[in-house]
């Protein structure tokens, strides 16, 4: 009985320990210090990652009107026959 009297004190005691420190970190400061620093991080991150994708996007939509202007299918006249032909069965 001694035994799971001084398990429970002990374990009460930890306990007691850990709301102690929380709360010290919380009124010292260090929980909000940290949490500026995640919270600032991720704001610059976002704003890098968003003008990264917003040059790439700049960049496809020139590309895709140059190709469509450039790219123009060349059809030669002559005659053709149905095994020149390029298709399914290649």
């Amino acid at each position: 009985m001694i035994k799971g009297l001084l398990a429970a004190l002990l374990a009460a005691l930890i306990v007691a320990g850990i709301i102690i420190g929380l709360f010290y970190l919380l009124f010292s400061g260090v929980l909000i210090w940290l949490g500026e620093i995640f919270v600032a991080g991720i704001i610059v991150g976002a704003i890098i990652l968003f003008a990264i994708i917003f040059i790439f996007a700049i960049l496809v939509f020139f590309a895709l009107f140059y190709y469509m202007a450039e790219k123009k299918p060349v059809v030669e006249p002559g005659e053709y026959k149905l095994d020149e032909e390029k298709g399914k069965n290649e």
